[in-house]
């Protein structure tokens, strides 16, 4: 098979180290290259791993060897470094979030577009057993038509997270916090299951942190199909956990930590609820535990996809448009938090640049 010549931008990072361990696993590519800001690290690294030394982007981009770039540097930077990636001809792996606005996000996809290379966006945990395994179930219809849905990313970060960065924690530079930093992971996973409504209202704040960006926010979402679901993601929450229930008239989905189950009622749930007698009858529930093995680096399946994309001629798992679709329910939310309306998608760019400028200039949530 084809190896595509990776080089990882932004490599001694603990992201950067993950990609690395990732691609030695892989058959689809070879680690041709790292670039990396601090330049004694990069040179140790690359060393040990009897590959090439980039000192700037630039070289990378250079390099004939050098079939696709993966983005590994914070999000701030994800869109200066794409758009020059694609210009030179590479195409492009970035990790989560895919940039920090809904208009970067654009101008990354119609780079990819214009010079029709992949561009896809690294949610690794689409990749995990688990989820692969719920979204069989959603798409089998096993628990028939939905009507109720929820998401909750509680997370826990230390005010010595935010104060090691001078970027994190800021409108400026991260553009947003436990929403786009955080919980856009099981942000993506709850759209890649059910789509992205139409509209929300949420609520946000800087509840425990002395930081500008929110570090809760919750969220009532409303789709077409009329059911409603409702999303929460936090950096206060201790102990940590990750949830996500999604009901339907003959059952339901539970994750909980990771752990799955399928709940399958023997009656469906309008007919026992219009035809059952007693005011306090519920009906019966049948539960199935799934016991699934798990993957150790789900960047090893991502970067396999990605560069399987690029063997075969064909989209990868996660395009730039639906490695966008994260950011623009982050951006509808932060848009309904900081203004008090619903506001329907596809944000409007326009409102939400301007929004994110004020943000930036008061340094604090209205």
């Amino acid at each position: 098979m084809e190896q595509i010549g990776l080089a990882i931008i932004g490599s001694t990072g603990a992201i950067g180290n993950r990609h690395i361990e990732a691609i030695s696993q892989l058959t689809t590519c070879r680690l041709v290259g790292l670039n990396a800001r601090k330049q004694g690290p990069l040179k140790e690294q690359a060393a040990r791993l009897s590959v090439k030394a980039y000192p700037a982007l630039s070289d990378a981009l250079n390099d004939s060897d050098v079939d696709a770039v993966v983005i590994a540097t914070p999000h701030p930077s994800h869109k200066e470094i794409t758009i020059e990636s694609l210009e030179s001809g590479k195409h492009v792996l970035v990790e989560k979030p895919i940039g920090v606005t809904p208009s970067e996000a654009d101008e990354m996809v119609a780079a990819a577009r214009k010079y029709n290379l992949k561009l896809s966006v690294l949610f690794n945990n689409r990749f995990r057993s688990e989820s692969i395994k719920m979204k069989e179930l959603v798409d089998s219809g096993c628990i028939g038509e939905i009507y109720r849905a929820t998401v909750s990313s509680g997370m826990f970060r230390t005010q010595d997270y935010y104060n090691q960065l001078p970027w994190r924690g800021t409108w400026g530079s991260e553009g947003g916090g436990a929403l786009l930093n955080q919980g856009i992971h099981a942000i993506d996973l709850f759209i890649s299951l059910l789509g992205l409504p139409h509209a929300v209202f949420g609520q946000i704040r800087t509840l425990k942190h002395s930081i500008e960006v929110e570090d809760y926010a919750s969220a009532l979402l409303e789709y077409n199909d009329g059911f409603l679901a409702t999303l929460h993601c936090d950096t206060v929450q201790a102990p940590q956990r990750q949830r996500m229930e999604i009901y339907g008239n003959q059952g339901a989905i539970i994750m909980d930590d990771w752990n799955l189950s399928l709940h399958t009622l023997k009656t469906p749930l309008q007919d026992f609820m219009d035809n059952a007698p007693g005011m306090f009858a519920s009906p019966e529930v049948d539960e199935e535990k799934f016991v699934i093995g798990e993957i150790k680096n789900t960047h090893a399946p991502a970067i396999d996809d990605f560069c399987r994309a690029i063997i075969e001629n064909r989209d990868p798992m996660i395009t730039g448009e639906e490695g966008s679709k994260a950011q623009e329910l982050v951006a509808a939310i932060i848009l309904s938090g900081c203004t008090g309306n619903r506001i329907s998608l596809p944000v409007n760019r326009n409102a939400y640049d301007d929004l994110l400028a004020n943000l930036t200039k008061s340094g604090r949530l209205p």
